[in-house]
């Protein structure tokens, strides 16, 4: 079996599709290289969330992205909050979803690779991903790739964001863990600050989608979690997504759950990452920040599987 590679447009942008018979991939490089479709053709389930009335826009750098995020599966570098940090001022989520990527290579065959590269400038690295599809695979295989090209060392953070399509049909599925609130004045789910052993805290029951209609929202990062890995079941379509991360770089979980309570918005969003808190400097302070040395690179892989329910 082969995977394949065309061309294609999404609302006036060029993409590039990885395909084989089981999965579809739908990339936009210049929009931060994200993933804008994840379909699962075997269930017909179309997995990434996009949001109402907001159109899909390239955005100058430094944008404010709660007002720009039209949905999609993007990653954050070299921040999430905006604001002063060793001596530079980093934008909103980070440089990369405002960066246009290049392809530097497109391959087709038995695997389907697609690579893209960019530089950031506020902090200065060259960055690199390589999307991997084997012809007779359901799973998504992404390399990343950062190497520092400032004199001095640096903090970061890295994290993925992938905004995921959901219904009260779903389910969150989180190996487990202890669970915090973000900033207990966000939430409306949790009875206070925690943590508290997912699933459950109070009587909320976390795996749970509500309805949309229960405008009821949530920012939470889980800890000590015993695999490595998250992701949402549809018990409607009968299928799953799982990712799955190394948690040797990639110790933390953040999931933004939004059930309409947070500007309408009805996803979920799994944010594997580096760092916990989301502010860099209180990272640093408590040593779970992620650093580069000058000339050093980190480099760090994550697979996405669409299977039938129930599948391993």
């Amino acid at each position: 079996m082969t995977a394949r590679i065309v061309r294609d447009d999404v609302l006036g942008f060029d993409a590039v599709v990885l395909e084989n018979e089981r999965i579809r991939v739908v990339i936009v490089p210049q929009l931060g290289g994200r993933v804008w479709e994840l379909w699962d053709r075997e269930r017909n389930r179309q997995w990434i969330w996009h949001r109402d009335g907001v159109p899909l826009s390239a955005s100058s750098a430094g944008a404010n992205y709660d007002e720009a995020w039209a949905g999609g599966w993007e990653e954050l570098f070299p921040n999430d909050a905006p604001g002063a940090f060793e001596g530079r001022v980093l934008p909103d989520h980070g440089e990369w979803w405002t960066t246009a990527w290049s392809v530097a290579e497109a391959m087709e065959g038995s695997t389907a690779v697609v690579r893209l590269t960019a530089d950031t400038s506020v902090r200065r690295a060259r960055c690199s991903k390589e999307f991997r599809l084997d012809g007779d695979a359901a799973t998504l295989s992404v390399a990343y790739r950062i190497e520092s090209r400032e004199r001095e060392p640096f903090h970061f953070l890295f994290k993925q964001h992938l905004a995921v399509a959901i219904s009260p049909a779903c389910r969150l599925v989180v190996p487990g863990g202890q669970v915090t609130a973000v900033d207990a004045s966000f939430g409306t789910l949790l009875p206070g600050p925690g943590p508290f052993s997912w699933p459950r805290a109070g009587a909320a029951d976390l795996t749970r989608i509500p309805d949309r209609l229960s405008k009821v929202r949530e920012f939470v990062y889980v800890t000590d979690f015993p695999e490595s890995t998250c992701g949402v079941d549809d018990t409607a379509a009968g299928a799953s997504l799982r990712m799955r991360f190394d948690r040797s770089l990639v110790p933390y979980l953040w999931l933004f759950l939004s059930y309409g309570g947070w500007r309408d918005c009805y996803t979920a969003v799994l944010e594997p990452c580096t760092n916990l808190p989301k502010d860099l400097t209180a990272a640093v302070q408590s040593g779970r920040s992620a650093r580069l040395a000058p000339g050093a690179a980190f480099e760090t892989s994550v697979t996405v599987s669409l299977t039938s329910l129930g599948v391993p």
